[in-house]
């Protein structure tokens, strides 16, 4: 797919309605072509495509203000989802704008441990709920990592593949990051992407959200990515996931992925 070239045009188009509103509990199974070209390629390191990281889950940063003892130090991506980027990363500059990666490749320690994080969240949120009630909850945001068998590609997490990342903008200038209108990993309605489309706005921190949102869903887009509607922040690339997600392909082409050594 060409890449579109940037321009204020972005700020000014609104973000489309998804194709699904199904959540991350329900794309396991969408077949995977192990042997696949794209499924051989290795993990890389974001930064070495020049495209700034921020291991959001090794850093104590907002909402968590800790790390994850299974966080990776530095985001890793598929060799051909960083190339991508990077190609959407050096187009958007003419904006005065950058990625920003916060999350890519998960191995499956940290996604369990995340996904206990947020059932406990879940359990002061809702101190009612019964256990489904939890799990489908948490589940808008996470993929359950509980049932996970190595040879079983319907139980790998989308992050386990690297063909899924997490991500935002930053000022060229400043190095500051742009309002998105909700923290990273924010398990509510406000981090849907699409929730500054659907409100009657008047406040400029609202008309600035969904101005961001649109560049960085745009943006992203353009280059065969695809976004969960959940978050504003997850876009998805030859996953079950971005087919779940309205890819126009129908096997994926990345499984579950390592770390070679």
């Amino acid at each position: 797919m060409t890449i579109l070239k940037p321009s204020s045009d972005w700020f000014n188009l609104a973000i489309p309605t998804s194709s699904t509103t199904k959540s991350a509990l329900d794309y396991h199974q969408i077949p995977i072509d192990l042997d696949s070209k794209g499924n051989q390629e290795p993990l890389v390191k974001v930064s070495d495509y020049g495209i700034k990281s921020r291991s959001a889950y090794a850093h104590k940063l907002a909402p968590y203000h800790h790390s994850f003892t299974k966080a990776l130090p530095v985001p890793l991506l598929r060799e051909t989802v960083a190339t991508k980027l990077a190609q959407v990363n050096s187009q958007i500059k003419s904006c005065g704008v950058e990625l920003l990666v916060l999350d890519g490749f998960r191995p499956i320690e940290l996604q369990q441990e995340l996904w206990d994080h947020f059932i406990e969240i879940a359990r002061q949120i809702m101190p009612d709920a019964k256990d489904q009630e939890l799990v489908a909850y948490v589940g808008q945001y996470w993929s359950d990592p509980r049932h996970f068998v190595e040879d079983d590609y319907r139980t790998w997490p989308t992050h386990n593949t690297g063909g899924a990342v997490d991500l935002t903008l930053q000022d060229v200038d400043t190095g500051q990051d742009l309002f998105m209108g909700s923290v990273f990993d924010d398990v509510d309605s406000v981090s849907s992407t699409r929730y500054f489309e659907d409100l009657t706005m008047t406040s400029l921190s609202a008309l600035e959200a969904r101005k961001n949102r649109r560049l960085l869903y745009h943006a992203i887009t353009s280059s065969g990515f695809l976004n969960y509607h959940h978050e504003w922040w997850h876009f998805d690339y030859g996953t079950q996931m971005a087919i779940m997600n309205g890819s126009q392909e129908t096997i994926a082409s990345y499984g579950r992925a390592t770390i070679v050594k």
